[in-house]
């Protein structure tokens, strides 16, 4: 699959008033509420059905309107693997947002944006609920995420989609390299040269030795603005309840999905103890999938990869989309955490991370 070209204007250029008309001709919905959510390269409305019939099959929490990129509308084969793995997903028990057919009988259709790019238009149903973001930053919820990251994986495991044996994108971790070419929007020259130390890392010690990291189909983006939270009314314990975006999914080294989400939990977790955040996930982690010493070995350099392209394709997406802040979610507090990671000796990352899994081992014994 082709991936992201620096200047390439690929975000969907939408009017409320074309998003409103779409859903009614699309979805036969009428008198709609719609809010614009929070998106990166694609464009997503929360539709509200103000009228309905109460034995209908309308959800009744409304819909999320998904105006997919042009260059990701090019590969409708990806669209299809993630539509399926949604179902899978949702009829083993994990919540997730879940398909609508339009009315051609089709879970997508390609549509025309003012611009004139095609984009694939979708809905799927709102899960209702808090982000992890909006909730308490515990050790607790740490380890309950770590745990969660597992199980979906190890669910997966079951499920197959032809598309997962050939889709990459900028996003892959295994494409850390390609950020090179988009680090021209770091203007800060000593993190431009952090940035390029860490691909130069990732390329002697992941590189080298990928073909030997188990594999598997992953989430590839499970952060903190992707998974719903609840608290548990006996004892207030915040636990993961729905995942949300199937957009980055992949096949791919099961150690990269757990440096993506140590990245974004470190982010949560930067005004207090960031490197101990990891340890929290890994141990949760730990319940359902034993991390071998060959991963524990590469797993800050693939976290602080991750970092990087969050700070890097958040940078150059803002040049591209100024004004959209939730690009820049992640640089307010990105560099610092970056910094005090890679500055950090890897014998203490690991054996930080390796004394926090044993206390949780020797608390359940």
């Amino acid at each position: 699959m082709e991936t992201l070209e620096p200047g390439q204007d690929i975000r969907p250029n939408l009017s409320q008033q074309m998003v409103v008309a779409m859903i009614e001709r699309l979805y036969g919905f009428k008198n709609v509420g719609i809010v614009e959510l929070n998106g990166y390269d694609d464009r997503n409305f929360h539709v509200e059905i103000e009228e309905y019939d109460e034995d209908s099959d309308v959800w009744p929490h409304g819909y999320v309107l998904k105006v997919i990129n042009s260059l990701d509308s090019q590969n409708t084969s990806y669209v299809d693997a993630q539509t399926e793995m949604a179902l899978y997903l949702g009829a083993r028990g994990v919540t997730c947002p879940q398909p609508v057919k339009n009315l051609s009988g089709n879970y997508y259709s390609l549509e025309e944006g003012l611009k004139g790019n095609k984009h694939i238009v979708r809905l799927l149903t709102y899960q209702p609920g808090q982000i992890m973001n909006q909730v308490p930053c515990t050790e607790q919820m740490f380890y309950n995420i770590g745990k969660f990251v597992g199980l979906v994986d190890e669910e997966l495991k079951g499920f197959f989609h032809p598309a997962y044996d050939s889709n990459k994108s900028v996003w892959s971790l295994e494409s850390l390299p390609l950020l090179r070419r988009f680090t021209f929007a770091v203007k800060d020259s000593e993190r431009s040269s952090l940035v390029n130390s860490v691909i130069d890392a990732f390329e002697t010690e992941v590189v080298e030795i990928i073909d030997t990291l188990e594999k598997g189909l992953i989430h590839g983006d499970m952060n903190e603005q992707n998974v719903v939270v609840s608290s548990n009314p006996d004892d207030g314990i915040w636990d993961v309840v729905a995942l949300l975006d199937f957009g980055d999914t992949q096949r791919s080294c099961y150690v990269f999905e757990l440096a993506i989400n140590i990245c974004y939990m470190m982010l949560l977790a930067a005004d207090d103890n960031p490197i101990d955040a990891g340890g929290h996930v890994i141990a949760g982690y730990n319940t359902v999938r034993s991390v071998p010493d060959e991963e524990f070995q590469i797993l800050k350099t693939c976290v602080c990869g991750r970092l990087c392209q969050s700070l890097v394709m958040g940078a150059y997406s803002y040049m591209q989309d100024p004004g959209n802040e939730y690009i820049l979610s992640s640089s307010h507090k990105g560099w610092k955490v970056l910094e005090q990671l890679w500055n950090t000796p890897q014998n203490i990352v690991i054996d930080r991370w390796k004394r926090i899994i044993t206390s949780y081992k020797l608390y359940e014994s």
